[in-house]
């Protein structure tokens, strides 16, 4: 190959003579250096192995911890609800709102009084607005009455 001939460092290189040269390269390589690249790729097939048995373990695991903490939380509810605690808040919301609902009614019985004066008061104004309407009609009719032109 230092025969060869070329540019700077690049060659002109037999193919044939370059491969016969490549296999007899590999062919005197130790047996140990093939074991180890065989070992490295079986290594590799088991590093893969396990890491997706990890992430199946893992993921295993995520569901029977949310299961335990539902049936925790189920639990946790079933024993407050029968706590002497939790019976009196709720009395005592029931109580409230009881409460609510009555001062509710009253605002609307208010309400509804407040609306009925007001109604009232505009329908006496309206029939006084009447009344003045009839006084004024009658007055204007006695007006024209007083004024016509008497015939000659």
């Amino acid at each position: 190959m230092r025969s060869a001939k070329g540019i700077g460092r690049w060659r002109l290189v037999d193919e044939e003579q370059f491969l016969t040269c490549l296999h007899r390269m590999r062919a005197s390589l130790p047996d140990e250096i093939r074991k180890a690249m065989e070992l490295q790729r079986e290594s590799e097939r088991y590093l893969r192995a396990a890491r997706q048995e990890a992430q199946r373990i893992l993921e295993e695991a995520k569901k029977e911890a949310e299961r335990i903490l539902d049936r925790a939380q189920q639990e946790a509810e079933r024993l407050l609800a029968d706590t002497p605690i939790l019976q009196q808040a709720q009395r005592r919301a029931q109580e409230l709102l009881e409460a609510a609902e009555r001062e509710a009614e009253e605002r609307r019985r208010a309400a509804d009084e407040y609306v009925q004066q007001v109604l009232q008061r505009l329908e006496r104004f309206a029939h006084r607005l009447l009344e003045v309407a009839n006084e004024g009609r009658k007055e204007l009719a006695a007006e024209a009455s007083s004024q016509k032109p008497v015939a000659p």
